[in-house]
């Protein structure tokens, strides 16, 4: 039986519309809404946890955003918020254009918050969020964060000096609506001055990553190669194996390393798996690891997905996908036909079954993954059924909580240069009570931030 192996993949069309060019706010809003309404698979889920009226209520108050002051300034913002109210990490914004390009007419047009001379000596003088940031290239520009809530952002940074081009004191650098005590979500405005959706974290007197407070000082960390994988000996009992994505791209890097270290697995009992950070890819890479640990037959929950015109298209992209084997691209191609017979419903993706064509091997013995916040959507598939492994015990801190909504698929703005990033699919987890967004998946043991978690894992395998 063939087994979809996709959790997140890309399908998209440029944008290829000036930035100049006059988009009306509310008529986007509406084009979101109907799109999302449309294609998103968990569209019908959300919409009844909220209620119908909740929902009716929420649009409705984003429609009038959309048609008051600065609304075409701020729509990016609108739209972001909008979609926020899913509560699911698959659906996103994406910029769509040279962030390097000026456009000096949408410059122009920009909203200006003049600062007095006595509002900046008393943000010097704040603590907490408010305050005056140099960026991480202090010669580029400063900026002043302060207090503003709106019905769109609760802080609101803006430029001080600046040596960019186009930019001026006084035009808003970014701004964002708190979502709990140190994190904002809101857009940043990039060097042509467009918007792109961004989130913000606070802790100190820095704004990660590159601003911090008028005159602390910043220790720059050395700087860490990143490495798509990696692996090395911890001890002579103990194999250290990291894996930074699940990407496609990644797929043979997977499978190289673990075959050219497949003498060292054999002989050491131990082996610790580090995928924190790893925020998904497609199910089919990580195959090389549940080789590693498999014991016996893992439960399966499928998934369904939302069959529409755009939905079947972007599956259709995924046939081009060079990295991906001819007996995978096979299995879409049934995928796609069963969506074509089936517009309009939701189509089983995948079955409930039990997964036994591993093979059971001696070595390594036990295994420790270490997980954290950045495990996300394919990674949380692999973790699902690596726990019902006998060897495995999870180690860290709750995962992300992206996967009951996946298969991730992007169309384009109406006019606005972005692309919007939607789940397609949704897991039958959620009808026994099992879904974990906004969750996530619960290690065995937690560590702390302040732990050497590498060390940990080592000793729970060695003691």
């Amino acid at each position: 039986m063939f087994r979809n192996l996709i959790l997140v993949s890309v399908f998209s069309f440029l944008s290829v519309n000036a930035f100049s060019q006059k988009c009306n706010c509310e008529t986007e809003v509406k084009s979101i809404a109907g799109f999302m309404e449309k294609n998103y698979a968990g569209f019908k889920d959300k919409q009844a946890i909220m209620t119908k009226a909740g929902y009716d209520k929420m649009l409705k108050q984003y429609l009038a955003l959309a048609k008051g002051p600065h609304a075409d300034e701020h729509c990016l913002m609108i739209i972001s918020q909008y979609l926020q109210q899913f509560k699911d990490h698959h659906v996103s914004v994406r910029a769509n254009f040279d962030a390097t390009k000026l456009d000096s007419a949408y410059l122009a047009q920009r909203e200006i918050i003049p600062l007095s001379d006595k509002k900046i000596a008393e943000l010097r003088k704040s603590h907490g969020i408010e305050g005056v940031y140099d960026f991480h290239d202090p010669a580029k520009y400063k900026i002043a964060v302060m207090k503003d809530k709106t019905p769109l952002r609760d802080y609101v940074a803006v430029i001080i000096s600046s040596n960019l081009p186009g930019w001026k004191p006084g035009m808003i650098k970014w701004e964002g609506k708190m979502i709990n005590d140190t994190v904002a979500r809101g857009v940043l405005y990039v060097l042509n001055g467009m918007p792109k959706a961004e989130g913000f974290y606070f802790k100190g007197d820095r704004i990660y990553g590159d601003w911090h407070r008028e005159g602390t000082t910043v220790e720059n960390p050395a700087s860490s190669k990143y490495e798509p994988v990696a692996f090395k000996k911890l001890s002579p009992k103990t194999a250290y194996l990291k894996v930074s994505t699940f990407d496609s791209s990644n797929g043979k890097n997977i499978d190289s390393i673990i075959n050219a270290n497949k003498a060292s697995l054999n002989d050491m009992p131990n082996l610790v798996i580090d995928l924190r950070g790893n925020g998904g890819g497609a199910d089919w890479t990580f195959a090389p690891l549940m080789n590693l640990v498999y014991t016996g037959p893992v439960k399966h929950i499928g998934n369904d997905l939302l069959s529409t015109d755009t939905n079947i298209e972007g599956w259709k992209v995924f046939l081009t996908d060079e990295d991906r084997s001819e007996e995978n691209k096979q299995g879409i191609r049934t995928i796609i036909k069963n969506l074509e017979a089936n517009k309009g419903k939701m189509v089983t993706n995948t079955k409930d079954f039990n997964i036994t064509g591993y093979t059971a091997i001696a070595s390594p013995k036990k295994v420790v993954i270490l997980i954290d916040k950045g495990c996300a959507s394919s990674t949380e598939e692999f973790l699902l059924e690596a726990r019902q492994s006998k060897k495995v015990i999870l180690m860290g801190e709750n995962t992300s909580g992206t996967l009951d909504y996946s298969n991730v698929l992007t169309a384009p703005f109406p006019c606005m240069p972005y692309t919007i990033g939607y789940s397609s699919s949704r897991s039958r987890r959620i009808d026994v009570g099992q879904g974990i967004d906004n969750v996530g998946i619960k290690p065995a043991k937690y560590l702390q931030e302040k732990d050497d978690w590498i060390e940990k894992a080592k000793a729970e395998l060695e003691n």
